[in-house]
């Protein structure tokens, strides 16, 4: 059995803004951890809430409460408490979600047990006051090491923020989040993804919160921007073939067109469909969705 001094220390980066009541939950979630040696580190973003009043009832000294006002982009949150913490290991939460109460242990000993990787990432499910709606990878049981890079790109693993779990040596070569949007997250695990292998849980020990306050269901269209944008900088950077890429690119410009119907924006959905054929210029999917669009018909 392990020391207390050798147990590694987990930092967790929790950015929150104006979830009070949904912080306490998320919190007895972190404490209930059989991974005991942990930092949290609660990024505030300025709410105006009494957010910092549930933070502080909690005696707990691992916990660490920032507050410097609103700046409304998370990765200068979650930048900053990088560079505060100390843990061997940096991993994220956002503050209306909850943890399985093995998910700090079993991705320490991941990997503790696989050196070569660089970060882990869990599945997860999607709950609301009904219960589990999505599970978001197929296979629900063990685990796969290898190089993710072009299959996150893809989508065809899909990898949240508060799922990843990195050795700190990683941020000094992957970099820190961008701090020039909104939402960067994608943007950060693919880079981390070019340069690391990674190994997946498949078991779900992350549960995501619907609720009609989370942000990515007001601001999809900045979380569609981060992707294209990031993908069309890889193909600059020749880390996906122009082919490749074009792919990604026609497929997630497409998606974005079928979002903007979905949220009745006629307009926006047919110049979506329009430029996606930059990326695939004999492509007949982009006249038939134009049409379907015209004439009000699913897409």
């Amino acid at each position: 059995m392990k020391s207390e001094k050798e147990i590694p220390l987990v930092t967790i980066i929790m950015p929150t803004y104006n979830r009070a009541h949904f912080i306490g939950e998320t919190i007895h979630s972190i404490q209930a951890q059989t991974h005991a040696n942990w930092e949290l580190y609660i990024m505030d973003d300025g709410s105006d809430d009494n957010t910092k009043d549930v933070v502080l009832s909690f005696n707990d000294e691992r916990i660490r409460y920032y507050n410097e006002g609103r700046i409304g982009i998370t990765g200068v949150l979650k930048n900053k408490a990088i560079r505060e913490s100390k843990g061997e290991f940096i991993t994220f939460m956002d503050s209306d979600d909850l943890l399985a109460p093995h998910k700090l242990e079993a991705q320490v000993k991941t990997l503790e047990q696989y050196p070569n990787a660089g970060f882990s990432f869990t599945n997860c499910h999607d709950f609301n006051e009904q219960g589990i709606q999505r599970i978001y990878l197929n296979k629900q049981q063990g685990m796969e090491v290898g190089d993710f890079f072009q299959d996150i790109c893809w989508g065809h693993k899909l990898v949240f923020i508060q799922t990843v779990m990195l050795r700190r040596e990683c941020i000094d070569t992957s970099a820190y989040f961008r701090e020039n949007r909104i939402f960067t997250d994608f943007s950060f695990i693919t880079n981390l993804a070019s340069n690391y292998k990674a190994v997946i849980l498949y078991e779900s020990l992350f549960f995501r919160r619907l609720h009609k306050g989370n942000n990515i269901n007001s601001n999809w269209t900045l979380d569609y921007d981060e992707y294209l944008e990031t993908i069309e900088r890889y193909k600059d950077e020749k880390k996906l073939s122009p082919e490749v890429a074009n792919n990604i690119l026609f497929i997630g410009v497409i998606n974005c067109g079928i979002g903007h119907l979905k949220h009745q924006n006629k307009l926006m959905a047919i110049h979506c469909f329009i430029s996606a054929w930059k990326y695939k210029p004999l492509s007949i999917i982009p006249l038939k969705k134009i049409i379907r669009a015209i004439v009000g018909t699913s897409a």
